[in-house]
């Protein structure tokens, strides 16, 4: 025996000038379209990249994405949070480029163009290591047994000790110290300078025989 089962739908609501209108909570085919026009009317054509400008690059909840803007073909601003690479830095007011992929419903960072603040230090894995307590030291030496140099660890932090009474460093190309404070003590004996072309000293308050 067969059993016809009917299931009711809605039935759309007469207009006053006797026109249909879709039901609450139901879209036309029309709306569903424009709809989804809107939403992706901002984003390019998928594979193709275009820049754009970091305006706040810490999402309120979120890890890894970024508030870009950027104008659309029409020439309208857009602002939108958007993915970014892992490990690609982004900072406000970095220009950055943006790819949507095929298969991906929206762009997402892939580099920076200019950036106005420092970038950081990648992430280095570390080759090998080697543990030194304080009573310990690293030593390197020559292949008759001639000390040569010295790591140890003292109250005040590593110390490199080169273990020879002249030591000559040489460089093939520019030699460049870089720290928050230098200090250059000669114990005994004089400090010479000598260079093939002009001595420049550059600073806020150059202070002599102080």
């Amino acid at each position: 025996m067969t059993t016809d089962i009917l299931t009711k739908l809605p039935c759309p609501a007469a207009s006053p000038e006797g026109e249909d209108t879709p039901q609450s909570g139901f879209l036309t085919e029309e709306v569903e379209d424009k709809a989804t026009s809107t939403a992706s009317a901002a984003w390019p054509a998928s594979g193709e990249g275009f820049v754009g400008r970091c305006v706040d690059d810490q999402h309120p909840t979120l890890a890894g994405r970024v508030l870009v803007d950027w104008s659309d073909p029409a020439g309208e601003e857009v602002e939108r949070w958007v993915p970014t690479l892992q490990q690609v830095p982004v900072r406000v007011d970095d220009r950055v480029l943006l790819m949507r992929p095929e298969n991906f419903d929206e762009p997402v960072v892939t580099g920076v163009l200019d950036g106005f603040v420092r970038r950081p230090e990648p992430d280095r894995e570390t080759a090998a290591s080697l543990e030194v307590k304080r009573d310990e030291s690293v030593r390197v030496a020559g292949a008759d047994g001639t000390p040569l140099i010295e790591v140890i660890r003292d109250e005040s932090g590593p110390v490199i000790r080169l273990l020879q009474e002249d030591v000559d460093l040489e460089f093939p190309s520019a030699l460049r110290l870089k720290a928050s404070q230098i200090d250059l003590v000669a114990e005994r004996g004089s400090v010479d300078i000598t260079a093939n072309d002009d001595v420049n000293v550059d600073g806020e308050l150059i202070n002599l025989n102080c």
